[in-house]
């Protein structure tokens, strides 16, 4: 079993979560409302944890512009 995140940059050194999700398609369609700093909304990235001890996370998706 696995979550998705959301990820955007508060400014040039840093990051935020966003959101924690269910699905991949509940984190794309909030990605719509999310930037990163200093760009247009549907910017950011997407991330799937595995839960568990050790679980792998993987870059999903990466929007930029």
């Amino acid at each position: 079993k696995k979550i998705y995140y959301i990820e955007c940059t508060t400014s040039e050194f840093s990051s935020a979560i966003k959101g924690y999700f269910e699905t991949l398609e509940d984190a794309q369609e909030a990605l719509k409302s999310c930037s990163n700093w200093y760009s247009p909304n549907n910017t950011g990235k997407i991330y799937s944890k595995e839960l568990g001890l050790g679980g792998k996370t993987e870059l999903v998706i990466n929007k930029i512009f």
